[in-house]
């Protein structure tokens, strides 16, 4: 499952590749099943905010995860439940 994670997230997009997920950069976004980023939005505003990633025919939406003040794990956690994927 591709996972796309901002550039400065190297703990989180080393994690997630352990776990054999595909991590990609946001600007290489198109496909992913989620992105992880930092940035100052609330638990309400994750919950509805969707990125977007385009080129020129296809045009994508993905769950917007936001990495602030969260270890590793919890964020593997989280893309789970978005992606409504079971734990293995």
């Amino acid at each position: 499952m591709k996972i796309a994670v901002q550039d400065n997230l190297e703990e989180v997009r080393n994690f997630l590749a352990s776990q054999g997920y595909e991590v990609v950069s946001p600007s290489n976004a198109l496909g992913a099943a989620a992105m992880v980023v930092t940035g100052d939005i609330d638990a309400r505003e994750e919950e509805q905010t969707l990125a977007l990633a385009t080129n020129p025919t296809i045009t994508t939406y993905a769950p917007v995860i936001n990495a602030a003040g969260k270890s590793p794990e919890e964020i593997l956690q989280r893309i789970r439940e978005v992606v409504g994927e079971r734990k293995a």
